[in-house]
């Protein structure tokens, strides 16, 4: 059984093969230099034989129906009937959204591809998690765990789109004023491109990609106090989000933009606004929080979630 999946984000893809445990024969793609996915799919099949596959999955950084998809912060389309037309004989074609595989990844993850910002507590676990993904965009899912051998139940969500919470917005109107304004979901805050939108806001208008601006981390005092912010803003919403989804099995963050942040000094700011006192404070204390840094996580979570359905 051989599986061709992909994983489509709103900067890059990444395709490879799963027939065992690990994907194999990986490629990274960056999106700008193609004009759509199938371009992708025509350069990674070049040159390969691949008349035996039995599925192909895409992970998407966007809605997903049965057949169709779009990603969130490009302007391609997906359609199982013509990645199906592109690859002849290869079986049938799955589409599920990016953070609904790396739930299914949850389980298959190893402890070498996970980095503890914060250990389990005393709770009892209830066999649920949460997947926060903060990369070019943001979203959760939901995983809860059922019966022994079965597969897990991971719900979707669209998160990014949805209003800042009032927590989050109050500490972000206060550090920088009236530009709070210019913020208003989610993703315009906890992204790659809201990073950058609250650097240029605290240094008067430098414009520096999110990458850049974590790579100047403690040599810059703009990008410092940036990421510092984003870091205990998100602290904050990963508050809220324990209320909303009770994940007390554990928060993983996942993503470009959340690596770059863990990886920093940054993540005790993050701590100290997520184990604040407060009300249910003994609740909070409880959940793990931990980065998935296996970057072919989501390529994972798609195969298994060819095999789970």
């Amino acid at each position: 059984m051989t599986i061709l999946v992909a994983d489509v984000g709103g900067t890059n893809s990444r395709l490879a093969l799963v027939d065992g445990a690990a994907p194999h024969s990986l490629m990274r793609y960056t999106n700008t230099g193609f004009a759509s996915f199938y371009d992708i799919l025509r350069d990674y099949c070049s040159g390969r034989n691949l008349s035996g596959l039995t599925a192909v999955c895409v992970a998407i950084a966007g809605p997903v129906t049965s057949t169709r998809a779009q990603l969130t912060n490009l302007n391609w389309q997906f359609d199982t009937q013509d990645i199906a037309a592109a690859l002849p004989g290869c079986g049938p074609v799955r589409l599920v959204n990016d953070l609904v595989a790396l739930g299914h990844a949850l389980a298959g993850l190893e402890a070498e591809h996970l980095s503890v910002i914060k250990p389990l507590g005393t709770a009892q676990l209830n066999n649920q998690a949460l997947v926060v993904g903060i990369g070019t965009g943001f979203n959760v899912c939901l995983v809860k765990d059922t019966e022994k051998g079965r597969a897990p139940l991971v719900v979707e969500a669209e998160l990014g789109h949805a209003s800042l919470p009032q927590s989050v917005w109050a500490v972000l109107s206060h550090e920088i004023g009236d530009a709070a304004m210019q913020i208003n979901a989610n993703e315009d805050l906890f992204s790659g491109r809201g990073l950058s939108r609250l650097h240029k806001i605290i240094s008067g208008g430098v414009n520096l990609p999110g990458a850049e601006i974590v790579g100047c981390y403690g040599g810059n005092t703009d990008a410092t106090q940036a990421v510092d912010l984003m870091a205990q803003l998100l602290g904050i919403l990963a508050r809220e989000l324990v209320f909303q989804y009770l994940p007390l099995n554990g928060i993983y963050f996942a993503g470009s933009a959340a690596w770059g942040i863990f990886a920093t000094d940054a993540r005790l700011h993050f701590l100290k606004a997520f184990d604040r006192p407060g009300q249910f404070s003994d609740l909070i204390g409880q959940v793990p929080v931990k980065v998935i840094t296996d970057d072919a996580a989501a390529l994972l979570g798609a195969a298994r979630y060819v095999s789970d359905s």
